[in-house]
């Protein structure tokens, strides 16, 4: 692990900073041009992504503290000290920056999920580097293992499950699947459903239940970020997420949801409605 890659004195190169910093700069140049292709504001379209990317790491370190707080308690320092006490809620950072995205979006009269579609193509590429980031940080790892791609980290003895190189090999498929998909998407009869063009969301709705069932699984892989009660709302919130990209789903492809959709009732006819006919 390397988690300082360069020392000048007392100032130190973090190895987690770079990452961010490069993840963020990777992510907001696959969001920026798939936006100019489609003749948005480029001006506007940077400041929404700035601002969700601000609110999402806010959410997601809040959310982790919060959860966690018995660890940080009111010592404020520590709350932004991610260095020496890491962890965030990338689940719960994802949905607050997605908001964010969509309000803007709707605010800015943007056909919306058109925008989150570009997002979630730049955020899975964005989640490949800062996992590798984690990964050479050596933070975030799971639970202990026999297996014999485990990873001896930094002050431990035993080889862990290596879970942000799980992750990081999973958004970097997710961003390549999304990528490959976008231009064929629309050819889906199944999507379509009758229509003669796809409307835009297929993208958010598949990383949604991707996300949603990778989170799920590996939460049997390492401790929850947030834990209630003996509860692991990771696995609560991975099962929200993926019915919300489900119902997305079927909405955006113009099918009505079971549950929600109308059935026609037929009017009762009355004995006097049939004498007078």
């Amino acid at each position: 692990m390397f988690p300082v890659l360069l020392s000048v004195g007392p100032l130190q190169l973090k190895t987690m900073f770079l990452f961010l910093l490069l993840g963020f700069f990777l992510a907001s140049f696959v969001f920026w041009r798939k936006c100019r292709e489609e003749h948005y504001s480029e001006s506007d379209i940077f400041d929404s992504f700035l601002v969700s990317a601000l609110l999402g790491a806010i959410v997601a370190r809040a959310v982790f503290i919060l959860f966690n707080f018995q660890t940080f308690g009111f010592h404020v320092l520590s709350w932004f000290d991610i260095g020496a006490f890491p962890g965030t809620n990338l689940i719960a950072g994802l949905a607050a920056a997605a908001f964010s995205m969509y309000k803007n979006a709707v605010k800015n009269k943007w056909d919306e999920f058109e925008v989150l579609d570009f997002w979630v193509m730049s955020a899975a590429l964005g989640l490949f580097i800062y996992n590798l980031g984690a990964f050479f940080d050596g933070t975030g790892y799971g639970y202990a293992t026999s297996l014999p791609w485990g990873v001896v980290f930094p002050n431990l003895i035993e080889p862990h499950h290596p879970v942000q190189m799980y992750f990081a090999l999973f958004y970097l498929g997710v961003y390549l699947y999304l990528s490959k998909v976008e231009y064929s998407y629309r050819t889906f009869t199944w999507y379509r459903h009758g229509k003669k063009t796809a409307q835009t969301g297929f993208l958010t709705s598949a990383f949604l239940i991707q996300v949603a069932v990778f989170t799920f699984l590996m939460a049997f892989l390492k401790p929850a970020t947030l834990e209630f009660l003996g509860i692991n709302f990771d696995m609560v919130i991975s099962g929200l997420l993926g019915l919300v990209g489900t119902m997305l789903l079927f909405s955006r492809s113009g099918r009505s949801l079971p549950l929600l959709s109308r059935k026609r009732v037929r009017p009762i006819r009355t004995k006097l409605e049939d004498i007078n006919e």
